[in-house]
């Protein structure tokens, strides 16, 4: 018997799950209640109810409930505090203790992995749920366990049919990576639900983080219904989708084909089909083509509504800015100006303790546009999340005026500081943090 409230000591440095070596015996302590009304006893003890996974702290035994308590609160009847006996000598039949069992199933997720895990080594606790899919970033130490890691988790997480482990870098071109399934299905197609609407993928073939859900909703709420969306990177449809349900004309890109699969097969499961263009092309045709063509026949047409780009690449996006100043001569530029379109651009950032993400995000922006952005055109500097140590994803929307553009040529060169040149340099992460390669490494690759 333990007096400890975890998992037996022997089964530390397991490697092959064996369900049976978790089950101790443990005494805990009860009160027995009788002919009293359970919803007054329970706000007195409510704090101290022994709480595992699949364990009801609350039992009816015959015509008695009896209520278990934690051991590491409450020992005997003297450790409830004066105002809580003088209540409870009122309502409880017996106080005592009682040995009970516990099983593999009573315990959590972190409690059979730490008891598992050699001391040293962390439980890998961040994960990401994708509709039935439960996805890991293991570490190098956690490998030796990983069969197990997955199956403990397959067990423990409700609703929970497949486990994967990534195995390598986000491919920069189609924001993929290889994986692994570590326990369940082999079954990689997915339903998820984000903001009220429905997305069908492939996990492993497209993209898809579902920390980004509110910053999804926050920038579809800039946009009019009489607006439109240009998505250059849209993946399966997350920005792109919404919009047109607000009744927003969108013209939603991805190069990579599955993306661009699931987005069609998205805009039909959401009903979106007459607000939605639908591409299949790289994020630099893409903006120099269609969006040049319908922005243009926009002014000429002197359409209402406002223009809006959203570029959520974060590791290259600023790379694509160039496109507005070789492929818009002065003319185009005056025209598409003469009403800025606002850009929603995210990067990455490498920050120092002290240092302000947003400000460097900005800073990062000005560079590759080659000037700064006046309180004119910046309409937000917005911090979306923390990737990895001390690197930040940011937002910038700004408005693309004619100042901005006008007889300007990008500034090719690396930012002066040193901060600022880690945060263009080092940007090496995708949209979950992943590593990835330099835009210098990548030149010859169309991303998306």
């Amino acid at each position: 018997m333990t007096s400890l409230l975890v998992p037996p000591e022997s089964i530390r440095g397991m490697t092959c799950l064996d369900r049976t070596a978790f089950t101790v015996t443990v005494e805990l302590p009860f009160l027995k209640i009788c002919g009293t009304t359970l919803s007054k006893t329970i706000p007195v003890i409510k704090k101290y109810l022994f709480k595992k996974r699949n364990f009801k702290s609350v039992q009816r035994e015959n015509d008695e409930t009896v209520i278990y308590l934690n051991p590491m609160l409450i020992k005997t009847f003297e450790d409830f505090t004066e105002n809580e006996k003088e209540q409870l000598l009122e309502m409880y039949e017996d106080f005592g203790t009682t040995k009970l069992i516990l099983k593999y199933d009573n315990w959590a997720s972190y409690e059979i992995l730490r008891a598992i895990l050699p001391k040293e080594i962390d439980v890998p606790t961040s994960y990401s749920i994708i509709g039935h899919i439960l996805h890991l970033n293991l570490r190098d130490m956690h490998l030796p366990y990983k069969t197990i890691i997955g199956q403990v988790y397959l067990d423990t997480i409700p609703n929970i049919r497949t486990v994967l482990n990534k195995i390598n870098m986000i491919d920069t071109t189609f924001r993929n990576f290889t994986m692994e399934i570590l326990a369940g299905d082999e079954n990689t197609i997915t339903t998820v639900k984000e903001n009220g609407y429905t997305y069908e993928l492939d996990f492993s073939k497209v993209y898809w983080n579902p920390r980004l859900s509110t910053e999804h909703e926050t920038v579809v709420m800039y946009m009019k219904s009489n607006d439109v969306l240009y998505d250059v990177f849209a993946g399966i449809g997350p920005f792109a989708i919404p919009a047109a349900r607000k009744g927003i004309k969108v013209f939603a890109n991805d190069l990579n084909p599955e993306s661009y699969k699931w987005l069609q097969k998205n805009v039909v499961i959401n009903k979106v089909q007459k607000n939605i263009r639908c591409f299949n092309m790289d994020g630099r045709d893409f903006l120099k083509t269609i969006f040049k063509a319908d922005i243009l026949n926009r002014r000429a047409a002197n359409k209402a509504g406002m223009e809006h780009i959203v570029m959520n690449l974060p590791a290259l996006a600023v790379e694509f800015l160039d496109v507005f100043f070789d492929f818009f001569d002065k003319n185009e530029i005056k025209q598409m100006c003469c009403q800025p379109p606002t850009i929603h651009l995210y990067c990455f950032v490498k920050t120092n303790k002290g240092e302000d993400a947003c400000k460097l995000g900005q800073l990062l922006i000005e560079q590759k546009l080659g000037c700064k952005l006046s309180s004119d055109s910046l309409i937000e500097l917005h911090f979306v999340r923390n990737v990895s140590l001390n690197k930040d994803m940011i937002r910038v929307s700004f408005l693309l005026t004619e100042n901005i553009l006008k007889d300007e040529e990008p500034a090719m060169k690396r930012l002066k500081t040193e901060n600022t040149v880690d945060a263009l340099s080092d940007n090496i992460t995708e949209n979950n943090g992943e590593e990835q390669r330099t835009p210098k490494e990548t030149n010859e690759q169309k991303c998306v």
